[in-house]
């Protein structure tokens, strides 16, 4: 191989792993590094950026996680996008995850307020269903969510991350 052709592969395998070659999360093995996440700033709102996160990609419908009585266990994350969630909606919400046990025996509840790394929800939004203390890793925790689509953006992630991380505030 001439030097030209080896510089080359070179500078292409060194920008992959810098950018991730695309890569918008973390591959299932690998863990959530909270000692290099800020979860202090910017402040989240729940109302105007966790809620449309929810309603977009996990209670589009009353099967999963839009039935505000829940369905087979099933967290109730708010109506569709669609629709404009109430105050009582807002509720439903906070009740049935900051602080409650999930479905799938985790250890941990859905949502701790102040600490993401032990919300069950994090770990089935990043993939990381065998990292951290989880109870039922590596195979008894259920799907990665949301449940058959592409991961979420990690902005979108981290978004919920810090409103998890800024005490879970209906804001």
């Amino acid at each position: 191989m001439n030097v030209r052709k080896f510089f080359l592969i070179f500078l292409v395998a060194t920008a992959c792993a810098g950018a991730g070659c695309g890569d918008d999360g973390p591959a299932a093995t690998e863990c959530f590094d909270y000692s290099k996440f800020d979860g202090a700033t910017p402040e989240v709102s729940f109302s105007a950026e966790v809620l449309p996160i929810f309603q977009r990609s996990c209670s589009f419908s009353s099967t999963c996680h839009g039935a505000e009585a829940g369905s087979a266990g099933f967290a109730y994350l708010g109506p569709p996008l669609s629709e404009q969630a109430t105050q009582a909606q807002i509720d439903a919400i906070v009740a049935q995850n900051v602080g409650a046990a999930s479905r799938a025996p985790s250890g941990m509840p859905r949502i701790t307020a102040g600490d993401p790394a032990n919300s069950f929800l994090l770990h089935k939004l990043d993939d990381t269903l065998s990292c951290g203390d989880l109870e039922c890793a590596p195979d008894g925790c259920g799907d990665p969510m949301p449940f058959g689509g592409d991961p979420l953006p990690s902005v979108e992630r981290d978004a919920i991350r810090r409103w998890i991380q800024q005490g879970a505030k209906v804001n």
